[in-house]
């Protein structure tokens, strides 16, 4: 790692039983190269070289394999500590009581500073996110290095406010994986070649990539700290799951990813090995061809369709891992959400290449059409027939649940992408719908796409709620109709959002609407009251205000058509709604340019 002949004695030694603990004497300090990482610790930036040798004289130094907790019990309950190599990883309990990771601490950083200050119990747990070597300085050592260098107290606080600020503003940049890990899990899954391949799509991006496969693992543990500090990414290329050197890959990982071939048998061996190590996994399945349809496969937490032969597959993983992919989020709005598809050609034609997708209601229709690769012709024939053609609105029943039976939108929607499933779909996708048995958004990423679609669209009183395990699920425009922020969550990269509600809803200037008789009912539908259909329609894509204008300022581009004339129940202005998308984004286009965010991302 860092400290050439002692670091790897270390290593190999908490590698074997957990962690190694010793004082550090004045001439390991100079020759193993650990004064020189002391001292470029912006903590101690101010003070002179005498100074680091007495800090370093006061300090523990240890090591904490890769998935670790540091135990904060005894000598570790009031101490700062340095990461000298390695990272932590920060989590703390959410309102659920579940972990989560708010923030990483890379070589370099001290952390535990707030605690000892305020002298509270610690609020987080600390875990090493791959092999890393700390110092502890304890609370009375910090007080003595303070009282002869009242600067490092100063500096101290200004790193706090810094960090808080940091925090405050969830720069999901700090918190985008770095290393990553590539596990086989069949002994003919080339993933050496697989990682090569990558590595040299990342190269062509720009991006400075290290890497690490089975002939390094006889190196000094130094070469690949190092390679971390000056790569933009570190890629670890295991030999099979379960061997001590794919343990040793899964340890230095932000982020695992299992390869695999389509229609293999997954073996378990790397799953357990990534969860146990608490590294979030992905699945990448390996297509022959790249026209190959994507075959079902395991669902992990994330799942890639790759075809080999697709080099435009593998840009777009490279592209996720960097924090560079485009998404798109689309509006439900009725038929105003035909501009959606004028927006994608247009956008596509300024040379945005998407990469995921989703949206609510007809917005995660079109979404799913860009998720199943489809062109712009495609797209746009299919939306046609689906809406014009096949008219799915009109198989009307006695009310007894809804206006409409809900059979001919689920014919149409089998018509089009039949039993595909979500996680089996080409590029990441997901939709939304409103799950009235638990009152909760829900975010589909996995499932028969048909059945998700049509409860994403299923408005309430028009259309029957879709039952998916045992839930009730309606409009997912209900609860989120600008699903922004699931997608945000993920920083793959900018968002463009695509918001055909806009601010005009529907209204009626006769004060006694509703009180009517049928004839009064009658003549005031005559003289343009809204119908029910529009008021169901309404109800289903209002979404919540204040959620929406969150949503909007998550995104990093937001294109409102101008749909002045187009009612959320005017199916037949198809052609001026996807005119009308066009023109939008063309218009943002010529006066704005490209945002500078998506030209990083394109590059």
């Amino acid at each position: 790692m860092v400290i050439s002949t002692a670091a790897s004695t270390v290593v190999q030694a908490f590698a074997q039983i957990g962690r190694v603990f010793s004082s550090i004497d004045e001439d390991v300090v100079r020759s193993s190269g650990l004064f020189d990482r002391i001292r470029k610790f912006p903590l101690f930036a101010e003070c002179d070289d005498a100074a680091v040798e007495r800090i370093a004289a006061e300090a523990t130094w240890f090591g904490l394999p890769g998935g670790t907790y540091l135990d904060r019990d005894g000598e570790n309950d009031e101490a700062i500590f340095l990461v000298v190599s390695g990272r932590l990883a920060v989590h703390v309990p959410d309102d659920k009581g579940t972990d989560r990771i708010v923030a990483h601490v890379p070589a370099g950083e001290t952390v535990g500073e707030m605690s000892l200050i305020a002298g509270d119990a610690h609020s987080a747990k600390l875990r090493a996110m791959r092999d890393s070597e700390l110092l502890r300085l304890s609370k009375p050592a910090f007080l003595r290095i303070t009282a002869r260098e009242p600067r490092v107290m100063t500096t101290l606080t200004r790193l706090i406010i810094r960090r808080l600020r940091a925090t405050t503003a969830r720069n999901a940049a700090l918190m985008r994986p770095k290393t990553f890990a590539l596990i086989p899990l069949e002994p003919d899954a080339d993933a050496l070649g697989f990682g090569r391949g990558l590595t040299e799509m990342l190269g062509a991006m720009g991006v400075k990539c290290a890497f690490f496969d089975p002939s390094h693992r006889d190196e000094p543990a130094e070469n690949q700290y190092n390679a971390e500090q000056s790569s933009d990414v570190v890629v670890y290329v295991g030999d099979e799951a379960g061997s001590v050197w794919s343990q040793h890959c899964i340890r230095q990982a932000d982020r695992v990813m299992l390869l695999t071939h389509a229609g293999a048998a997954a073996q378990s061996a790397g799953f357990q090995q990534a969860a146990a190590a608490g590294r979030r996994y992905e699945l990448i399945v390996m297509h022959g061809a790249a026209n190959d349809q994507m075959a079902p496969g395991s669902v992990t937490e994330g799942r890639h369709n790759i075809r080999l032969k697709s080099r435009e597959d593998v840009a777009r993983l490279a592209r996720l891992m960097t924090g560079r992919a485009v998404g798109v989020v689309l509006a439900g709005g009725g038929a105003r959400g035909y501009a959606h598809i004028g927006a994608i050609r247009a956008l596509r034609e300024a040379g945005v290449t998407i990469d995921l997708a989703g949206g609510a209601s007809i917005g995660a229709m079109v979404a799913a059409g860009i998720s199943m690769d489809w062109k712009d012709a495609e797209l746009e024939e299919r939306m046609r027939r689906t809406f014009l053609r096949d008219k799915p609105l009109n198989d009307y029943t006695l009310p007894f649940i809804a206006l409409l039976r809900g059979g001919k939108v689920g014919r149409n929607l089998r018509t089009h992408f039949a039993d595909m499933r979500i996680e089996d779909m080409p590029l990441p996708f997901f939709c939304v719908t409103s799950d009235l048995t638990t009152g909760h958004a829900v975010a589909h990423r996995q499932g028969l796409l048909w059945r998700a679609l049509k409860a994403s669209a299923s408005i309430p009183g028009l259309l029957p709620p879709v039952v998916i395990d045992g839930h009730l699920h309606v409009d997912g425009g209900i609860m989120n109709n600008l699903p922004v922020d699931i997608m945000a969550a993920e920083a793959r990269g900018p968002i463009i959002a695509i918001d055909v509600v806009g601010e005009a809803g529907i209204a009626c200037d006769d004060e006694n609407f509703g009180d009517h008789n049928w004839f009064g009912a009658w003549w005031s539908r005559r003289k343009g009251a809204p119908t029910l259909a529009s008021i169901l329609m309404r109800a289903g894509t209002v979404g919540n205000e204040m959620q929406r204008r969150v949503a909007r300022a998550q995104a990093d581009l937001v294109i409102d058509p101008p749909l002045d004339g187009i009612g959320l129940t005017h199916w037949k202005k198809f052609d001026l709604a996807v005119e009308a998308g066009y023109r939008a984004v063309a218009k943002v286009l010529d006066a704005k340019g490209l945002p500078a965010v998506l030209k990083s991302a394109a590059a």
